[in-house]
């Protein structure tokens, strides 16, 4: 007998365990997420839907029907992609945590824009689960008391301006205290569809599957990072920065490795107890702060222009040389 509530019937499709579970198709997904943030779920009904889901595990085609259906609440007028011919780049940075944050990619995305060579939008989420500030806002801090930085922020949009709803789950999500397919739709959320995109992640499951995802979503080109914390930022330690990146239908995994950054890394800088340090290391353009700052820069034109990372260190070289 069919369920007649399509709320239950959703949920009852993936809800029947690791092997009797069956995969939402596209359009499916795209109901789940829509009706979810419409708030005709329940709470007890959203908590079994998410937790269903992370037990089935998500395919492409859901990942893509429900980031659409988070999409469709996207306020008209947002921000506007910038033409081709300004290099336009993504790089979502939404992690609602106090120590994740993508502290080196926000300042290289600051340092980009001040040259005139890449036209970046953040994408982010405030940190409000926690007491203490965010790594994310601290390097905010810190890039805005640099007197050239401060100039070239990035556009910034919040998770919540693109998908209004998401502000009423964050108490939900809280209590549940798991991941969900919620943190992998955050990652996938833009206003600016079409453009190169990059983003972080914390595990390998789901490095590759999100490049076919993002492609299908409209980015032809960009990369998944495995990067320090979960997010884009290059660890610079003795161990490799894997990513997977994509071109169209093609995707490829790569890594970046120390000795091929021709700068001076520090990486203590990136602990989360140095953070309050950066205003006065960016003072130093020689540093090592500077020199992770120049690398990551160097990795985004990367991204932005399918160039490769040799070609897009010479180009940083190039611009630091004349600076």
């Amino acid at each position: 007998m069919q369920e007649p509530d399509p709320v239950k019937a959703l949920i009852k499709k993936v809800g029947r365990g690791k092997t009797l579970a069956r995969d939402l198709t596209s359009p499916e997904a795209f109901e789940a997420i829509e009706r979810l943030l419409g708030g005709q779920f329940t709470p007890a009904q959203t908590g079994a839907f998410l937790q269903a889901l992370r037990i089935k595990e998500t395919t492409v085609d859901e990942l893509v029907g429900a980031a659409q259906g988070a999409a469709g609440f996207c306020p008209e007028g947002l921000s506007a992609q910038p033409p081709a011919n300004q290099t336009p780049l993504v790089v979502n940075l939404a992690f609602d945590t106090a120590r994740k944050g993508g502290v080196l990619s926000l300042a290289a995305l600051a340092y980009l824009k001040s040259e005139g060579l890449v036209a970046p939008l953040v994408v982010w989420e405030p940190a409000s689960l926690f007491d203490q500030p965010s790594a994310l806002a601290r390097t905010l801090a810190a890039i805005q008391s640099h007197p050239k930085l401060a100039k070239s922020l990035p556009e910034m949009v919040t998770i919540r301006q693109c998908c209004p709803p998401w502000e009423a789950l964050s108490p939900l999500r809280k209590e549940l205290g798991f991941r969900s397919i919620l943190n992998t739709i955050e990652k996938l959320l833009r206003p600016w569809p079409t453009a190169p995109v990059v983003v972080g992640i914390s595990h390998d499951t789901f490095s590759e599957r999100l490049c076919h995802v993002l492609n299908a979503l409209g980015a032809s080109s960009g990369a998944v990072v495995r990067g320090h914390h979960g997010t884009c930022d290059l660890g610079f330690g003795e161990k490799p920065t894997s990513f997977h990146s994509w071109n169209g239908d093609q995707v490829h995994e790569d890594s970046v490795e120390a000795h091929q950054l021709p700068w001076p890394a520090e990486s203590s800088a990136l602990l989360v107890s140095s953070l309050d340090s950066w205003a006065e290391w960016m003072t130093d353009e020689t540093s090592g702060l500077w020199g992770m700052i120049r690398s990551q820069a160097a990795f985004f034109v990367s991204v932005a222009t399918q160039k490769s990372l040799a070609e897009s260190i010479q180009m940083v070289q190039k611009w630091s040389t004349e600076e």
